[in-house]
């Protein structure tokens, strides 16, 4: 009589034991990812109970259901401190502040001397000739006509000429004879022309002149600046000859989406420009060579290459993470089953996001479901695939979590984390286990959920009106 009394008190101790391990389990469960105390690959259920063989569909459905008893948590947004405009670029801002300086200085000085230079009737300039230098426009005289002896004039039609103004004394008006000087009077020599100045722009030979039409630097520099639509540095200072005193065109010409950048025309004369970027410029990348294009009106065009175009920067949610960037663990249960992602898995991955999803409007969902316990772990979202010229700026994580109503079943394995490394952001992830047991009455056994369900949004800086992802990336 004793051996079946042994036998009964055997199974109450070993039951007693398992209810106080799941209870340690629950309370001390270690936030880094672990293998559960007891439980073991094709092991019974950590709750000792027979489970119902539930299909994916039914899982889902049963998660959903406990779910819609729990709540989603939000976190807070966590910006990233190695993004753009938090440092990275300083040396390429320096170099637009720098330019955008010199670029003010030259267009004071060009409108300055626009101001100044004669109005009214015959005080346009005559056309710059090859003797003439990059900068310096030609003086005229009341009639239109370059002074005698300026390199480039043409000679007076009647060299015989006696020099002197035939006018009376005391009287602008026009002389009706030619004055004749004495044969003793000493005519002085014409001064000799001035040496050509150093033409416009840095890098130009002092004694240059121009030969043909040409760019010689655009704000103070022969070449490097970069061209940008950003309101902050978008002013440019172009320096030449033969530019034409007609307004015409002008340009940044390289492989962008458009063919062309144009450019907004403030000031134009034979040998100085002031212009921006257009400012509404949207959908192009950066740029390490292109070349600025002049269009003079009614002249043949002049180029020069050797810029840089830096696109307009925004800040955006990302609508989708491929999924081939998503480094997703792949963890076992303690039924020996891999928690996978696919399209017959209980596992999903969905990214966009829809209406349909527990976290609509983020930038990814993750959510794995299975019928036996299963480990926390981590997860990898790799962003180095993006185009050139984005970096992550901010990201948020939210959270679903069970409700815990499942008395002393009610399992929880690992924490919730995220964390930046570098440009990339890895999430530590949490799994959620309940354990229901259904009336034996109708022969229903019992019936265990483990799931572990996260949204992440992320924002990223980079050129404005872009797609951050290249368009074969899956």
């Amino acid at each position: 009589m004793e051996r079946p009394k042994k036998g009964v008190f055997g199974s109450i101790a070993a039951a007693a034991s398992l209810v106080l391990l799941l209870s340690v389990s629950s309370v001390c469960a270690d936030p880094a990812p672990q293998v559960l105390k007891g439980s073991k690959p094709n092991s019974t259920p950590a709750t000792g109970q027979q489970q119902m063989k539930l299909t994916p569909q039914q899982l889902r459905e049963r998660i959903a259901k406990m779910a819609a008893k729990g709540k989603i948590t939000t976190g807070p947004k966590i910006p990233n401190l190695r993004s753009a405009g938090r440092g990275t670029n300083s040396i390429l801002i320096g170099l637009l502040r720098a330019q955008k300086q010199a670029g003010d200085s030259e267009r004071t000085a060009i409108l300055a001397g626009a101001r100044l230079a004669p109005k009214g009737a015959g005080a346009g300039r005559a056309p710059l000739t090859p003797a003439h230098t990059l900068s310096d426009p030609v003086p005229t005289d009341p009639a239109g006509a370059p002074p005698a002896g300026t390199p480039g004039a043409t000679p007076p039609s009647n060299p015989g000429t006696p020099i002197g103004a035939p006018t009376s004394i005391g009287s602008r008006s026009t002389a009706t004879g030619v004055m004749r000087l004495p044969s003793s009077t000493v005519v002085p020599q014409e001064p000799p022309a001035p040496a050509p100045r150093n033409p416009a722009g840095q890098g130009m030979s002092a004694v240059a002149v121009c030969q043909h039409p040409s760019i010689g630097s655009v704000n103070k520099q022969a070449n490097g600046v970069v061209f940008t639509p950003d309101p902050q540095y978008n002013l440019y200072t172009i320096k030449g000859c033969m530019f034409g005193d007609t307004q015409g065109q002008a340009h940044l010409y390289g492989p962008f989406a458009a063919g062309h950048v144009a450019l907004q025309i403030e000031f134009w004369s034979d040998s100085q420009i002031v212009a921006k970027v257009d400012p509404q410029v949207t959908g192009e990348l950066d740029q390490d060579n292109v070349t600025l294009v002049l269009a003079p009106s009614g002249a043949p065009q002049m180029q020069k290459p050797g810029f840089k175009f830096y696109a307009m920067r925004e800040t955006t949610l990302l609508t989708r993470i491929p999924r081939s960037t998503a480094n997703l663990v792949i963890v076992t249960d303690t039924g020996g089953n891999p928690v996978n992602f696919g399209p017959q898995d209980n596992s999903k991955y969905y990214s966009p996001t829809t209406s349909s999803t527990s976290f609509a409007g983020m930038s990814a969902e993750v959510s794995r479901a299975a019928t036996y316990v299963f480990n926390g772990n981590q997860d990898l979202f790799d962003f180095s695939k993006m185009k050139s010229g984005f970096t992550t700026d901010n990201m948020q994580l939210n959270t679903r979590v069970l409700p815990n109503d499942c008395g002393e079943n009610y399992i929880v394995n690992g924490t919730w984390k995220t964390e930046w490394v570098g440009d990339n952001i890895r999430v530590t992830w949490q799994m959620q286990h309940c354990h229901e047991a259904s009336s034996a009455v109708f022969g229903v056994g019992s019936m265990d959920v483990s799931n572990s369900d996260y949204g992440l949004s992320v924002w990223v800086v980079g050129p404005r009106g872009v797609n951050p992802w290249p368009n074969n990336l899956q």
